[in-house]
């Protein structure tokens, strides 16, 4: 199998006569990628003799799209002459750095990261300036993707609508891909899987003729301080017509006790036992190895790892893999589920730094910026963007662009954070075999209910 140290590949030949040829400067490559690199943050420095923001302090998380943001952020450098020290946490670690600098009053950072679950929390606690506070003439592109509304905050309804205001722009716009084995299906003799049964059947004939060792790879581990497991049962969940509560908006009583949740948690079961005999360790770095080292058949992973699949230094599997939108469950429609991450600016910062930010973060969802990054790996979020990659260079692109119009939102709520500490827990010991299904979503129901009525959205 190939090692977890190839999943965050360096930058290849290709991609340094590619960034050569469109001018960016390579050392200002290798200076933003430094954890400790220069510069004391929003309020210790970055400023020149005149006053004018000469770096922005940048924290990200080590993903797969990192090389591609790097590449971009190298790019900013050379054209602004301001310079982008991206200081990379582990995901798990992120939120937790962004947070403490906010209620310590510690603006060490410049911009906030910030992934679809944290939005809520970030916004309902006034942590985020709207992006029309910082400039009032602000409009959102129309080219620029929106994944269900998710850069609009309705303060009142403490959700996201579309008559609230824009507090970030989707820097990475995750969502999950089937990417199957294209060869492997074609010496089967069988069709792209429509349905998650056709999955699973494929999945099985590919076992039993010696074909892959896993008919199927997807995540069973739970993660700390964000989406896992869950991530990855939404598209399930949401396809045989379950959802987490019974009218988000309106009523917010938890609906994890319905047939609907039982048949689709018994259906991802399902799809972890054709994968690696212990669920529970399995998680993106490791459904990503499968899929490179040519063990498994198909997975439904997020689009951003495309890049590593397809790098002759990382895979075993380049060129032999399709893309699709994940299948459909029993009521007929597929549920591809948003994982987007927002640039944002922190509430606090001086005015300069706040519209450094601010004009950083509108360059990087430019159109040519944005066709930068897809070219280098990340997910572009812009239609334009994915229809012209997507139809030449990222043939992955078009099974993005083909997802959004039934994009699902993730776990997007204020209580996002205690919420995915009973559904990650849960439903990894579901996963495991530990906990029988319909024990697992008796008690998933209790413990949700408590978590929505300790957050105020329950009487």
């Amino acid at each position: 199998m190939t090692s977890t140290a190839n999943v965050m590949s360096t930058m290849d030949r290709r991609r340094f006569l590619r960034l050569a040829a469109l001018g960016v400067s390579l050392p200002a490559i290798a200076g933003a990628s430094a954890c400790g690199g220069g510069g004391t943050g929003a309020l210790g420095g970055g400023g020149g003799a005149g006053g004018e923001v000469t770096e922005l302090v940048v924290p990200t998380n080590q993903s797969p799209w990192l090389d591609a943001y790097r590449a971009v952020a190298a790019q900013y450098e050379a054209e602004s002459g301001v310079r982008i020290t991206l200081r990379e946490f582990p995901y798990d670690g992120l939120r937790t750095q962004m947070t403490n600098a906010i209620q310590n009053q510690n603006l060490v950072f410049d911009l906030f990261q910030l992934d679809e679950p944290w939005t809520h929390q970030f916004y309902d606690n006034d942590w985020v300036a709207p992006l029309d506070e910082v400039d009032a003439q602000f409009s959102l592109d129309p080219a620029v993707l929106t994944y269900d509304a998710l850069p609009y905050w309705d303060a009142q309804a403490r959700t996201s609508d579309e008559s609230g205001r824009v507090m970030g722009l989707p820097l990475n716009g995750n969502v999950h891909l089937l990417i199957y084995r294209r060869d492997l299906y074609e010496q089967l003799g069988i069709p792209v899987p429509r349905t998650w049964e056709d999955a699973v059947a494929a999945g099985e004939r590919a076992q039993q003729a010696g074909l892959a060792r896993y008919g199927y790879a997807t995540r069973g581990q739970a993660s700390s301080g964000g989406q896992s497991i869950t991530y990855d049962y939404m598209p399930v969940l949401y396809s045989h017509g379950g959802t987490w509560f019974a009218d988000e908006g309106t009523d917010w009583t938890p609906a994890l006790d319905s047939p609907e949740a039982l048949a689709a948690t018994e259906m991802f079961t399902r799809l972890l036992a054709l994968g690696p005999a212990e669920p529970q360790t399995v998680g993106q770095a490791e459904v990503i190895a499968a899929l490179q080292s040519g063990e498994a058949l198909q997975a439904h992973v997020v689009a951003a790892a495309a890049a590593q699949l397809e790098d002759p230094a990382a895979s075993n599997v380049v060129g032999k893999l399709g893309y699709a939108v994940v299948p459909a469950g029993p009521i007929g429609e597929s549920a591809p589920t948003s994982g987007t991450w927002s640039l944002c600016v922190p509430r606090g910062l001086p005015p300069e730094r706040a519209q450094a930010t601010y004009r950083f973060i509108r360059w990087m969802l430019d159109k040519q910026q944005q066709t930068v990054f897809g070219q280098e790996g990340g997910i572009a979020s812009r239609s334009d963007v994915l229809a012209e990659l997507g139809g030449g260079e990222a043939p992955y692109l078009r099974a993005v662009a083909d997802s959004m119009p039934s994009v699902h939102r993730a776990v997007r709520y204020v209580f996002a954070a205690p919420m995915l500490e009973v559904t990650e827990r849960i439903l990894s010991g579901i996963g495991s075999g530990a906990t029988p299904a319909p024990e697992g979503m008796a008690q998933l129901q209790e413990e949700l209910t408590r978590v929505v009525r300790e957050a105020g959205f329950l009487q």
